[in-house]
C-alpha cells in the first residue's frame, strides 16, 4: 500500500483500516505500507518539495501544517505550445508519525519491521503472527 494511509481523513480511520486488515489476513501474511512522515512540520523554504521535472513539466508541492493534517498544494508548471502555464490544486493529508503507526499495527497483533522506502518514505512490513 503506497502513500494511501495519509489520504485517510483522520487517525481513527487509520486505526480502523489496520484493524480490518488484521481481521482479514490469514496467519503469516504480510501487510506492507509506505507513507511520508509528516509528524514534524517543515518550516520556511523546506516546505517546498520538488517532486518531478522534465523538459516540459515541473511539479512542486508546498506544505502547510496544522495540528492533525497537512495541506498539500501541488504546483504544476507545463510548457505547452511555446509558453509555460501553471495549474495549482490542493488537498489535505493526515499527519502520521512512524512510531504511532507501528504501535497501531502491534496493537492488532502484527510484528513490524520498519525501513526506508522510495524517496525517503517510511516503509513498514507488518507480519501477522
Amino acid at each position: 500500500m503506497g502513500d494511501t494511509l495519509t489520504h485517510l481523513p483522520e487517525l481513527s480511520s487509520v486505526t480502523s483500516l489496520i484493524a480490518t486488515v488484521a481481521k482479514h489476513l490469514s496467519p503469516v501474511s504480510h501487510f506492507v505500507i509506505t507513507f511520508r512522515d509528516y509528524s514534524k512540520a517543515l518550516e520556511g523554504p523546506n516546505r517546498f518539495i520538488p517532486v518531478k521535472s522534465d523538459e516540459s513539466r515541473i511539479l512542486t508541492c508546498y506544505l502547510e501544517y496544522d495540528e492533525a493534517t497537512v495541506q498539500v498544494h501541488d504546483i504544476l508548471h507545463e510548457f505547452n505550445e511555446g509558453a509555460w502555464g501553471m495549474r495549482v490544486s490542493a488537498y489535505r493529508k493526515v499527519r502520521l508519525a512512524p512510531g504511532w503507526v507501528k504501535d497501531q499495527l502491534e496493537k492488532c497483533g502484527f510484528v513490524v519491521a520498519v525501513g526506508v522506502g522510495l524517496s525517503g518514505m517510511t516503509r513498514m512490513c507488518a507480519t501477522r503472527a
